[in-house]
């Protein structure tokens, strides 16, 4: 609406100069929004079809489904249109850098496709925020450390153990 009304205001400006001065002012706003249908499959706490404002984004999305299941990946949520992958969102992005390049705008019959997650870490002690943490294949424990919030003041950095659960 913003963009909306500095156009209208440089094209009338024209015919009403006291539009630049102030002495008129100029008033827009939107009457009726169209709505979308999108289709929330996989991974998520209620999969299915959701109709959105066309105004609606991926992050808009997910909220409303209840976001990723327990073991629902946060890492590689996929943005499907006319069967394409657009778009592979990273959720850590946003809430570790606050990033939201990928947090892009839906349109009418997007999927969003919340896979399984398949590299996970369970991290506690005197860390700001203990939890399971979701890892790609070329990350460490130093970036599994970043996104727990790393280490409490108090913490004892100087032993760190750990296990592991493989086949």
């Amino acid at each position: 609406i913003e963009g909306a009304i500095a156009i209208l205001k440089i094209r009338l400006a024209k015919y009403y100069p006291a539009l630049n001065s102030g002495q008129t002012k100029l008033q827009l706003s939107l009457g009726n929004i169209r709505s979308i249908r999108v289709i929330l499959i996989g991974a998520i706490n209620r999969p299915g079809t959701y109709t959105l404002p066309s105004l609606a984004n991926l992050f808009n999305a997910l909220y409303v489904s209840g976001g990723p299941v327990e073991n629902g990946s946060l890492r590689n949520i996929e943005l499907i249109r006319n069967n394409r992958v657009i778009q592979k969102a990273d959720l850590y992005d946003f809430l570790v850098n606050g990033d939201l390049s990928a947090n892009i705008r839906l349109e009418d019959n997007d999927v969003i496709r919340v896979p399984f997650a398949t590299n996970m870490i369970t991290l506690n002690g005197q860390l700001n925020r203990p939890g399971i943490f979701e890892l790609h294949d070329n990350e460490s424990l130093k970036d599994a450390i970043t996104y727990a919030g790393g280490f409490k003041s108090k913490a004892f950095k100087g032993r760190i153990t750990g296990s592991r659960y493989s086949d």
